[in-house]
């Protein structure tokens, strides 16, 4: 069963270059990982300082596996020690409405 994944960054605006450098990383490392189907970033408009990733995997195993690879932890732990940024994860499953 396919999962979409969304991940909300609130940052301050003196980290959003940082910021988006840890993006651009996980942007060129993510495709190559199995089970990965797409992924948009998407910058608030009407909330200061939020960035938020919507992702899209075939299975929960898939994004578990990117999620606990060295990759993605490593560049996490950069976003991590970035002053007031905050990562906040949220995990849907894709339903059927017929």
């Amino acid at each position: 069963m396919s999962v979409k994944v969304f991940i909300r960054r609130r940052f301050p605006r003196d980290s959003e270059r940082e910021l988006m450098n840890c993006i651009r990383q996980i942007r060129e490392v993510v495709p190559t990982m199995p089970g990965y189907i797409s992924g948009e970033y998407l910058k608030a408009i009407n909330v200061n300082d939020e960035i938020t990733t919507i992702s899209s995997w075939f299975s929960l195993e898939d994004w578990q596996t990117w999620m606990d690879s060295e990759e993605r932890r490593a560049i996490q732990a950069k976003i991590d020690a970035l002053p007031g940024v905050t990562s906040e994860y949220t995990i849907y499953r894709v339903i059927k409405t017929r």
